[in-house]
């Protein structure tokens, strides 16, 4: 019975990432051109073409990675995709379910005085958008 449970997790973390981005991550057929072309892959736990198999076998270790919250959305990956995959939107998707569930990256009372002084507003409120509910 455990079995058919975390399938039916799986099944919903598909369909729900599916709802948010549109998009069929099944269409994915692992080539990497998404990794390859990745600007912030050097920093992220997992390449993209990992967590798009994450995202196709419905692993909600995808909602944890350090990855979703690294992607800038600069849509490198979708341009490049052979597919037509807008990879951006699927990692979007997560960051979603993660801020529905209260999982916030960004917290305004936690920002350092100093560094609200320093950066400019517009890369505060971009900062905002990603990253908090």
């Amino acid at each position: 019975m455990a079995m058919d449970l975390s399938s039916k997790i799986s099944r919903d973390l598909i369909e729900r990432i599916k709802e948010i981005s549109g998009q069929n991550a099944n269409l994915c057929m692992q080539c990497g051109t998404c990794s390859a072309s990745c600007t912030g892959r050097e920093v992220m736990d997992f390449p993209p073409r990992q967590v798009m198999r994450m995202i196709q076998l419905g692993n909600t270790k995808a909602l944890n990675l350090k990855s979703i919250w690294v992607c800038s959305t600069c849509l490198i990956c979708t341009a490049r995709c052979p597919r037509g995959i807008d990879i951006a939107r699927l990692m979007e998707a997560l960051r979603v379910i993660n801020l529905r569930q209260g999982r916030e990256v960004l917290v305004a009372e936690k920002i350092p005085l100093e560094l609200l002084t320093e950066v400019p507003q517009m890369a505060l409120t971009s900062g905002f958008r990603k990253l908090s509910a």
